[in-house]
């Protein structure tokens, strides 16, 4: 984790979930002494302090990898004071100690599990494989309280059945796990939002230009092949400058905004919708005959006309014109249909706006 942490210092969550590591390794390391050295505040008391810090930290993380910026430690902080407390009074009575220890651990493992799924932006499969390794591990500690309850009358450590040791092992294999699981989380997360960066807007949270070429590309080949009818739409915001001079980029930000969940409210399931420019849209219709290519065109313009700005107090309205290319055979490349839907969206410009014109290719 500290090595990762080296070469991405930007994401301070692979710091504290190595620091976690080391400091398990540790805690491990003093209860394991409690045999050979007799002394309980270091082998107990400062041992357990530490077991409740590993999840704490754990849980740490998963707050810095959800936030991606620096979080306050007060939380962390005010667990393990408000677990110390009992713990000072409890380690001269070893059973006492652990049993407490395993209830608190327990409880933020269980706590994890639940947080860990308000992650969203973290893949679905890593949420879920997280969410059970955390609730297994509280599901061990609470087996493992109550096997301690049943010693709670021992003054020391007492000998305890097979069963205790195969809950060590696995507490072992799923702090492994877990911590195997941490860089894949970031990692697939990085990948996810490196396509997001490469393929999507950030503005209107569309396609790019670049996104939609290649998926209008494949969609094109797939209505070639089965012979169907293809459209595409240019549609480009009427004086949209004026907007940008007048009331500042932010409210042209906006309008954009606005204007593309209209758009994207008014398609299809398979159909595609970027954002190709300024303040220009691009929309690819599959399987759609002329007909319903114009219905969707006038729908669009019609509801962008309508759609109302408010903005520094004022209420405005932007209308938009539409250029379309609907190709009945789907044999044009898609350079071709994109160069006359902007000749249609010419001719829809120079005709007065606020209104769409429909080209027909073979």
């Amino acid at each position: 984790m500290l090595v990762i942490y080296e070469v991405r210092k930007t994401q301070k969550c692979f710091f504290t979930w190595g620091i976690s590591c080391f400091i398990f390794g540790i805690a491990v390391g003093l209860a394991g002494m409690q045999t050979y050295f007799d002394q309980a505040w270091l082998t107990i008391f400062v041992a357990d302090v530490l077991i409740i810090l590993t999840p704490l930290l754990l849980l740490h993380g998963l707050r810095q990898f959800q936030m991606q910026r620096p979080v306050s430690f007060k939380l962390v902080a005010l667990v393990l004071s408000y677990s110390a407390l009992p713990l000072v009074l409890l380690y001269t009575a070893p059973i006492h100690a652990q049993t407490f220890t395993s209830v608190v651990c327990a409880a933020i493992y269980l706590y994890a599990s639940i947080y860990i799924l308000s992650i969203k932006q973290a893949p679905t499969l890593m949420r879920w494989m997280l969410f059970f390794l955390f609730l297994a591990h509280g599901a061990l500690m609470l087996a493992q309280s109550g096997m301690l309850v049943q010693n709670l009358a021992a003054k020391s450590v007492v000998m305890l059945p097979p069963s205790f040791e195969w809950l060590l092992i696995g507490h072992l294999a799923l702090t492994t796990a877990t911590a195997a699981l941490f860089p894949l989380l970031a990692f697939a997360m990085s990948e996810k939002r490196l396509l997001e960066v490469t393929n999507f807007d950030d503005l209107t949270h569309m396609l790019n230009d670049r996104a939609f070429l290649e998926r209008t590309g494949l969609l094109l080949a797939k209505n070639r092949i089965q012979r169907r009818s293809f459209c595409v739409l240019v549609i480009d915001l009427d004086h949209f400058s004026s907007i940008n001079q007048h009331y500042g980029d932010a409210a042209g930000d906006e309008c954009l905004r606005q204007v593309a969940d209209v758009i994207q409210g008014h398609l299809r399931e398979n159909d595609v919708a970027a954002r190709i420019g300024g303040e220009e849209f691009a929309v690819a219709l599959a399987d759609v005959d002329r007909n319903q290519a114009e219905l969707i065109s006038y729908r669009l313009c019609e509801r962008i006309g309508k759609t109302t700005f408010n903005i520094a107090g004022e209420t405005l309205k932007i209308t938009a014109s539409i250029g379309g290319i609907h190709s009945r055979s789907s044999r044009c490349e898609l350079g071709d249909l994109l160069r006359a839907a902007d000749e249609a969206l010419y001719t829809a410009k120079s005709s007065g706006r606020n209104r769409f014109v429909l080209a027909t290719q073979a």
